[in-house]
């Protein structure tokens, strides 16, 4: 699959027609929409456009796909249903692959519990909440999701006996379950955010859907999502696979499972494909 056949997968219908309107400008721009960019993070300072997450477009986005995505996670089909794609199959491999991986390490976490605390940072208006709640409904799910303003301050009402952040103090308790799925790599300084994952698990920790190179060093890319409707591009990183693993084992963590997510994706001009993983630690 390539990067973008990945990306329309993760793209909403609705956006479709809007970002039509869009693709001359990215044509015209000449522009990859995944892309390595070898001067890593210093880019963002010189080039504005780089906005990342915290946009009101993607809010509305997820708003506009929220009673899907409610609808498609209820019954006895299978979960392979990606909160930010189309929409309409509940048997996308990739999304099933997570949301398994998921039920594996919610699983551990909750064994002979009749409730768990879970950590879910980068955790976005609060869809892993949903997931948790089908996927074990005999066991009570005390959620805390940590996210940008935006995102966070909506998932606070829609869940309001729950727990949300957009600060550090989530970091101030301890948790059964610490989750990170497809956040991680939106970070530069993402030693300081492991650090105090790891500070915050009381057993189990799951970093997923993780950027992974197997060969090359870890590199940093950019995501420029114009051609489907989102006014935002966001740097992330590709991590050597070795290098990220030596760094949580100095934290104290032990893998317990390695999972893959998807297919490999080449980002155009980097030094070797990317394939998105999931890690699953213990303390």
């Amino acid at each position: 699959m390539t990067a973008k056949e990945i990306i329309k997968l993760l793209t909403p219908p609705l956006l479709i027609k809007f970002g039509k309107r869009l693709l001359p400008l990215a044509q015209n721009r000449q522009l990859s929409e995944w892309e390595y960019i070898p001067e890593g993070w210093a880019y963002a300072r010189n080039h504005p456009e780089v906005k990342g997450w915290n946009v009101s477009a993607i809010l509305e986005t997820y708003k506009s796909k929220w009673e899907r995505f409610l609808e498609m996670t209820q019954g006895t089909e299978p979960l392979g249903v990606a909160h930010e794609s189309y929409q309409t199959t509940r048997a996308d491999i990739a999304s099933h692959n997570t949301i398994m991986s998921f039920a594996y390490a919610l699983a551990l976490a909750a064994h002979k519990r009749d409730e768990i605390s879970v950590l879910d940072w980068g955790g976005g208006i609060g869809h892993y909440y949903i997931l948790a709640k089908e996927l074990l409904p005999d066991v009570k799910i005390d959620y805390h999701c940590k996210d940008l303003s935006l995102l966070s301050g909506y998932g606070a009402t829609l869940f309001p006996d729950q727990h949300f952040y957009n600060d550090d103090s989530c970091f101030e308790r301890s948790y059964n379950l610490v989750l990170a799925s497809g956040a991680l790599h939106y970070v530069e300084d993402w030693q300081n955010v492991m650090e105090n994952l790891a500070k915050v698990t009381s057993r189990y920790l799951f970093v997923t859907r993780l950027p992974t190179t197997l060969i090359s060093p870890s590199y940093v890319f950019i995501q420029r999502p114009y051609t489907f409707g989102y006014d935002t591009e966001y740097l992330a990183w590709c991590f050597n696979r070795r290098d990220f693993l030596q760094e949580l084992d100095r934290l104290g963590l032990i893998l317990i499972r390695e999972f893959a997510i998807s297919e490999p994706i080449q980002i155009a001009n980097a030094p070797d494909v990317c394939q998105f993983r999931g890690y699953f630690f213990r303390r």
